[in-house]
């Protein structure tokens, strides 16, 4: 999936954004505003946080990231040895800080992608929130649809 798909889109669960081409999406992003850049920070943040997700890696160390972007810039980030520590997320974070250098250096540039990195962040704390909290549910089903709940868990229907 590439930009070009995202031009002419329908709704889909994040889960579908997967496959998403997010160095490419990232590049057309960072240089068109509009819908490249509205697709960079929704499509291709959602289809980030799964690969930051796959490769173990956490927002902390994402916001953190950010905030050497922020104070060194981003071609100072891209020139960091080893952005978040293993080889697989260093390679996976320097493809996307690599996309994001454009001709020119700009505070403007690397405040946008430090804003992208944390809405990937975000976006993966609360999907670990939410997963943690489905989890943390006492196993009871949840109301069909259209029903109306008790309001306790515990209290029978009448």
């Amino acid at each position: 999936m590439t930009i070009r798909d995202l031009v002419n889109r329908s709704p889909r669960r994040d889960a579908d954004l997967r496959g998403l081409d997010v160095t490419a999406v990232i590049t057309q992003g960072m240089l068109l505003p509009g819908t490249a850049r509205s697709a960079m920070f929704t499509e291709a943040a959602i289809a980030a946080s799964w690969e930051v997700q796959d490769h173990g890696i956490g927002p902390y160390p994402l916001r953190f990231l950010a905030g050497c972007v922020r104070a060194m810039g981003l071609r100072a980030a891209l020139a960091l040895p080893q952005p978040l520590i293993g080889a697989e997320p260093a390679e996976l974070v320097h493809g996307w800080l690599a996309a994001a250098v454009g001709w020119q250096d700009s505070i403007a540039d690397d405040e946008m992608f430090a804003r992208w990195l944390d809405m990937v962040a975000t976006m993966l704390a609360v999907r670990r929130a939410v997963g943690r909290d489905v989890a943390g549910r006492s196993g009871r089903p949840s109301p069909q649809e259209g029903e109306i709940s008790s309001g306790s868990p515990d209290k029978p229907r009448a």
